[in-house]
């Protein structure tokens, strides 16, 4: 796999007028949030509350969870380094754990992992789309393969970042009651607002499982369109987010931020059009590029993964002369493959226009 350099492991393409590198929500924030975090800049000489107080109480209440056990932070990138760094550090003997992902999973997983001193470990996926089905389908069988007596913590981006794909809710649930009860799972859910179309699907809150060392991460940088502000929440047994919440940089959520989230919360319809808007363009992205013939992975997220059966760069660069920014995937060892986030109608009507010549060629197609 390519080693990750941080100029490759995020940020879009400069100078690009359609952005579909990054997954971000081309609607924009609530303008609720605009508004509670434009007053909140009003007090920008003032710390933010450091504890969060009212956004993780708005947070637990939409969740049904006690505040206890819900903290925020910088994003949820952010709270997964702080949860691997506390979880999978090693003990006091040197002795030093595993992390368990599968491969391909959302790069932070094995930065954290790094960062932690802790191995990290793969089980493997299914590997790339054909032309006939997605790729990369994950099976709860590989990682409990995987699990050792080292393995610390379970690590699970549901849906996955950039594979596109999921495990069910009842594949979810094997894994949960087949995991020693010792393992801690965390569990990303990043892109969990644009999987409910599917009926396959669950997040742990819909799930009746019991196992004592369950976190979610969530992020208010997509379905609510704040990524700029840096916005993600953690949830779990109130001891070990209370332990995991020491561990951040202290203020480290902005009182506009704080703001916005709370927001944004409370203005639902905004975000359900906004994700409504996401899987029509999903739709209509995967539709065309099927007629093209080119195999790519339409999951639950707000992206598609195309296979292009040859080096990405040169096919980066093709889009970037229609000046659409589209994201290639080398940190993740997938070198043949890009990932494009659903735009605007009209920012989807210049990719697939872009797309009609940039991969009439690419020995991928059908």
């Amino acid at each position: 796999m390519s080693s990750i350099a941080s100029s490759a492991a995020a940020g879009p393409p400069p100078g690009m007028k359609v952005r579909l590198s990054s997954n971000e929500s081309p609607y924009g924030p609530s303008p609720a949030a605009i508004r509670a975090a434009n007053e909140a800049v009003a007090e920008g000489h003032l710390y933010p509350d450091d504890q969060s107080v009212e956004l993780r109480q708005a947070i637990a209440d939409e969740a049904g969870r006690p505040i206890e056990e819900v903290s925020v932070g910088n994003g949820s990138a952010a709270l997964l380094m702080d949860a691997l760094a506390y979880l999978a550090r090693p003990d006091e003997d040197g002795t030093v754990g595993e992390v368990l992902a599968f491969e391909r999973s959302f790069v932070v997983h094995r930065l954290g992992a790094r960062n932690a001193g802790a191995r990290y470990v793969e089980a493997p996926d299914g590997g790339p789309a054909t032309v006939e089905r997605n790729g990369y389908a994950r099976d709860p069988e590989a990682l409990l393969a995987n699990v050792t007596d080292a393995t610390r913590v379970v690590v699970i981006d549901n849906p996955g970042n950039p594979t596109n794909q999921h495990l069910s809710g009842a594949e979810l649930t094997t894994l949960l009651a087949e995991l020693p009860d010792r393992v801690t799972v965390l569990l990303d859910e990043a892109y969990h607002d644009y999987a409910s179309g599917d009926p396959s699907y669950a997040t742990y809150g819909e799930l009746d499982v019991d196992h004592p060392r369950v976190l979610v991460t969530r992020t208010f940088s997509k379905a609510h369109a704040l990524a700029g502000l840096r916005i993600g929440a953690l949830t779990g047994p109130a001891d070990l987010v209370a332990a995991i919440d020491g561990w951040r940089a202290r203020f480290n959520v902005t009182a506009p931020s704080q703001a916005a989230a709370i927001a944004s919360i409370g203005d639902r319809d905004h975000l359900d059009t906004g994700v409504a808007r996401t899987l029509e363009g999903r739709a209509r992205m995967t539709e065309h590029l099927r007629e093209l013939g080119v195999p790519l992975t339409a999951g639950l997220g707000n992206f598609v993964t195309i296979e292009l059966g040859t080096a990405s760069q040169p096919v980066v660069d093709a889009y970037a002369q229609h000046g659409i920014g589209v994201r290639p995937l080398q940190p993740y060892g997938m070198l043949e493959q890009i990932r494009v986030s659903v735009g605007t109608p009209a920012e989807v009507d210049a990719f697939l226009a872009a797309s009609d010549e940039v991969l009439a060629e690419v020995p991928s197609r059908s």
